[in-house]
């Protein structure tokens, strides 16, 4: 999977997010390092765990890190979208990933 890959999947989605909202969510997977997850619903919730891991690592931040936030929620969401469209079956394993990733 190529960064172009997953920047096309972003922009097919509909509703399609606000234009600086996807203009955010472009830049964070082109600017994502190279990740060799096994799956597009992997390489979303990867993107979207750090990015909450970068919000947190922040604890005296404000509002300039609630664009992260959200783009955050928006890849983990995104990866169970792109789950259920490859695999509905694969939800479950998706979900306990994400689950023990915070532990």
């Amino acid at each position: 999977m190529t960064r172009h890959d997953v920047l096309q999947w972003l922009e097919q989605r509909r509703p399609a997010p606000p234009p600086a909202f996807a203009a955010h969510l472009a830049a964070v997977a082109a600017d994502a390092p190279a990740l060799q997850p096994e799956s597009l619903p992997a390489h979303l919730v990867e993107l979207g765990q750090r990015l909450l891991a970068r919000v947190t690592a922040t604890p005296g931040g404000g509002r300039e890190l609630a664009l992260d936030l959200l783009a955050a929620d928006a890849f983990v969401t995104y990866g169970f979208e792109a789950q259920a469209e490859v695999d509905v079956d694969g939800l479950t394993a998706l979900a306990e990933r994400v689950a023990g990733a915070g532990r």
